[in-house]
């Protein structure tokens, strides 16, 4: 090797440093012992370490709090880091620059011997104390939290479609005050800019250097309440914030704190002043939901509820945000079988051949659909999916993304009409045997 990797720190907004990569070990975190010191709370003393295996240089969690993540994947065991790979350690991002070796193969990569997926059980408990501290907010709609917390630990955004009046905002604070993390609401109105979400670049003339001021996107659960009120022009700043989890301003990178989880809110296109969001950014949102009316007696329960005082003032956390980190991980484990696999791109391939629909679904929606099913199977206690998740999510994770074609709009009441026939059209053998 000609020369040694650099790493390229970036700790604040707009400031980073280099360092060479000259040692076999560099470890990493707040300790003064660390090779790589940064000195914030949420970095562990000895949060993580490069070790140089060869050609090749692997990456390990030390056991963190927060963990460590390697292009927006949780590090589980020691991965392979290869040219220009993000690594983020708490709120600082790490490049890895190493031009001689543009690309490497992977040898070493561990399939996972670690912990394994008995783990559930943690899982299973954080998703209890999330469902009993949503549900004595949001009131008779528990389809609609497990979704929710489906989407949430599937690492995805959820876009909440609904009438004005029905719980679409109290459902995303309820979800932000049961976990103990950095809340941001974000109300969008026509008038709002992109530099109004993401931050800007302003001059320090006591420093003679232009600094970044964060904007609020930079928070764990952001509300983006009533998004399809403003411009098609600032629902586009969020595009690489929801897909990549960073911010680039002015050329620079700007890493946003793990977990991210945007809930949208918006109001139906008929109503005034809405401005439809387009694919791209309907693309972005691993799921789409509707809450509806409540029943009479959920209703009853509401106003018996708030006769004195909102429940919202009336919960606090019941897990932490480097809880959420762990089950992320945990999904991920979750077995999904080649027929399954099989079954999730059949469905996509029909979606893009049938005569009703314009287009079709993409990778990136097959995608979603394998983890989102994960997720569920891990919500009912599984580490294996079966074909009930698949058509269980199939509908929330790909009707959005999906249009009707005008001249089918008479045969067909909607696009969830045309999933339900799709899902109908592809039978699964063994089904009940839990393949």
């Amino acid at each position: 090797m000609s020369s040694n990797p650099i790493l390229t720190i970036q700790e604040g907004y707009g400031k980073s440093r280099d360092y060479p990569m000259e040692k076999n070990l560099t470890v990493i975190g707040r300790g003064n012992e660390c090779d790589i010191i940064i000195n914030k709370s949420d970095v562990s003393r000895r949060h993580a370490e490069l070790r140089r295996s060869g050609d090749t240089f692997l990456l390990k969690d030390l056991h963190s709090a927060n963990g460590t993540f390697i292009n927006n994947s949780p590090v589980n065991e020691p991965c392979p880091v290869k040219h220009m790979d993000v690594i983020q350690i708490g709120s600082s991002m790490i490049v890895f620059n190493d031009p001689d070796n543009m690309v490497r193969i992977q040898a070493g990569a561990q399939d996972g011997d670690g912990e394994e997926i008995s783990s559930i059980a943690l899982l299973r408990n954080v998703i209890t104390l999330l469902e009993e501290n949503i549900g004595k907010v949001f009131k008779g709609k528990p389809d609609v939290i497990r979704n929710v917390i489906v989407c949430l630990f599937a690492d995805g955004h959820v876009l909440v479609e609904d009438m004005p009046g029905v719980g679409k905002s109290v459902l995303a604070q309820a979800l932000a005050k049961s976990i103990q993390a950095n809340y941001k609401r974000i109300q969008f109105t026509p008038d709002m800019m992109p530099s109004d979400i993401t931050g800007m670049s302003v001059f320090d003339e006591g420093k003679n250097e232009f600094r970044f001021v964060p904007g609020p996107i930079f928070g764990n659960i952001i509300l983006a309440d009533e998004i399809n009120r403003t411009t098609p022009r600032t629902q586009s700043s969020l595009l690489e914030c929801m897909s990549e989890s960073v911010i680039t301003i002015d050329g620079r990178q700007h890493v946003l704190p793990k977990p991210f989880f945007v809930i949208a809110t918006q109001n139906p296109d008929d109503y005034h002043g809405t401005y439809p969001l387009p694919e791209p950014q309907l693309d972005r949102f691993m799921v789409k939901l509707s809450i509806g009316y409540p029943a009479a007696e959920s209703e009853k329960e509401i106003l018996a509820s708030q006769a004195e005082s909102h429940p919202l003032n009336r919960i606090s956390y019941v897990i932490k945000s480097n809880d959420v980190l762990r089950c992320h991980a945990l999904v991920r484990k979750v077995h999904i079988s080649e027929k399954i696999k099989d079954y999730i791109v059949a469905v996509a391939n029909a979606t893009r051949n049938h005569p009703a629909l314009v287009g079709g679904c993409s990778p990136r929606a097959s995608l979603a659909l394998m983890r989102v099913s994960q997720s569920l199977a891990a919500y009912y206690g599984r580490d294996y999916v079966i074909p009930g998740d698949v058509r269980g999510m199939a509908e929330p994770v790909l009707a959005h993304r999906l249009r009707l074609k005008l001249r089918s709009q008479g045969e067909w009441k909607s696009v969830r009409a045309v999933l339900e026939s799709i899902l109908e059209s592809i039978p699964m053998d063994n089904e009940d045997k839990g393949v």
